[in-house]
């Protein structure tokens, strides 16, 4: 062990306090923090330059073997030591692991955020393709899980549109508080070292620092907001798969071949099997959730190890959204209305409501006539006097699935899109060239 010198170090305690194993899916972010920290020990004069040169090359080098260590952080310092010597040392001066590793956390989920974002774009596009083409096809709507009213295709995919943009607009600002730099707050209040964080912050492609010390190395308030939020989409896309499930199983919808699965026993089943383990991730999520509020509740202010056990979840998260995201991307795609199907599938009782509203639009009280409508249901002698398409063009009003009305709507949601691919790029690109003067800064010094 190369940090703790006191205490029991038997291997069962090393085992248990350990993160090393879990801490692989950080290390190329551990290494960027390290490789930026020691570029800055270098420029303000803290570490000598040929050192500093050697350490920047051997970090290429450092790749997760071996074991008995307490995390990566530690790993790859002794990783250092060993290949340089002990004068490698060095490059714990103004460092904490408190800092880096709540640094490693934030450029790692912010990699994972973009790439989700950038997925959601795509499903959205998707989804908004759907709807363009699906603009006169009849789709049920349901209420109780019983036929409601006639409806269309493209109305149903306008709905999923937006909710994703709803989320997609909530995850990216969540972004934007977890895009602050925790770097050179050392383990509590900072250090001697005359760091520039702001520097560091940039070159780590960060829009500005997190100012406390304290806050930058024990919060992880923003991992949580982002956290919350990747489990209230995937939430929303559990929500769309049981969809998947219960229409495909009416015989309303046919999922691609490629997303089901036939029986062990039964030659003619096309069971839901992608869809069915979208809707249960969203269990899973909640779970990491869970976990993640209930370790982080009663912490006090300042590092504690129980901080290190959060970290898996963010990670598990993150990747049951992305994922999720890409197998109902394809879904979506691929998906056929069977519109004859519908066409049987829906009840004349459907248009009850369309009934009782003309009456009452005719002068009679409506509840009069909805009064009216339910007996002639319930003898069964209900006779509509339009049919569906009739029903679905007298929809007037904003968000209905009336063609008229739901082209506008259509329209809408494609600006929408538009402006947030474009804000995602502009996001995204200011990101990258941030991390470029990384490598200008690296090339300077190994000149």
């Amino acid at each position: 062990m190369l940090y703790r010198k006191w205490g029991n170090e038997s291997d069962f305690v090393i085992r248990f306090t350990s993160s090393w194993d879990k801490d692989r899916k950080m290390v190329e972010e551990v290494k960027l923090v390290m490789l930026v920290h020691v570029l800055e020990l270098t420029r303000v004069g803290a570490l000598d330059r040929k050192l500093s040169a050697r350490v920047v090359k051997s970090l290429e080098e450092f790749e997760m073997e071996g074991e008995g260590y307490e995390d990566v952080h530690e790993g790859l310092e002794a990783f250092l030591i060993d290949r340089i010597g002990q004068e490698a040392g060095a490059i714990g001066l103004g460092r904490s692991r408190n800092d880096h590793v709540a640094t490693a956390l934030r450029i790692r989920m912010r990699s994972s955020v973009l790439e989700l974002l950038k997925l959601i774009l795509e499903l959205r596009r998707t989804a908004l393709s759907r709807a363009k083409d699906s603009i006169h096809i009849l789709f049920p709507t349901f209420t109780h899980l019983q036929q409601a009213q006639p409806s269309t295709f493209a109305h149903y995919m306008l709905h999923i549109d937006e909710e994703l943009s709803t989320i997609w607009q909530s995850l990216f600002c969540s972004l934007k508080s977890l895009n602050r730099s925790p770097l050179g707050a050392g383990a509590t209040v900072g250090t001697q070292v005359p760091l520039d964080r702001i520097r560091e912050a940039k070159a780590l492609g960060f829009d500005d620092v997190l100012v406390n010390s304290l806050s930058a190395s024990s919060s992880r308030l923003d991992l949580l907001q982002v956290s919350s939020m990747l489990t209230l989409y995937v939430l929303t896309l559990s929500r769309f798969a049981e969809d998947l499930v219960v229409y495909s199983t009416l015989g309303i919808i046919e999922l691609p071949d490629t997303h089901v699965s036939t029986s062990s026993l039964m030659p003619q089943k096309r069971n839901p099997v992608t869809a069915e383990v979208a809707r249960a991730k969203a269990s899973d999520a909640i779970g990491h959730l869970v976990a993640l509020f209930t370790n982080y509740k009663g912490l006090p202010t300042g590092y504690n190890l129980d901080l290190q056990e959060m970290n898996p979840h963010y990670w598990e998260l993150s990747d049951i959204a992305i994922n999720t995201t890409i197998v109902l991307e394809d879904i979506v795609k691929h998906l056929k209305v069977k519109e004859n199907s519908v066409e049987g599938f829906l009840s004349p009782y459907t248009l009850a409501t369309d009934e009782a509203e003309r009456r009452a639009l005719g002068g009679v009280p409506y509840r009069t006539a909805h009064a009216k409508v339910a007996s002639e249901v319930s003898q069964g002698i209900f006779s509509p006097t339009i049919n569906f398409q009739q029903s679905i063009s007298l929809k007037r009003v904003v968000g209905s699935p009336s063609p008229t009305v739901l082209s506008k709507d259509l329209e809408r949601g494609w600006r929408r899109l538009e402006e947030d691919e474009e804000n995602y790029t502009r996001y995204r690109t200011a990101v990258e060239e941030r991390l470029k003067s990384v490598e200008e800064w690296k090339n300077e010094l190994l000149r």
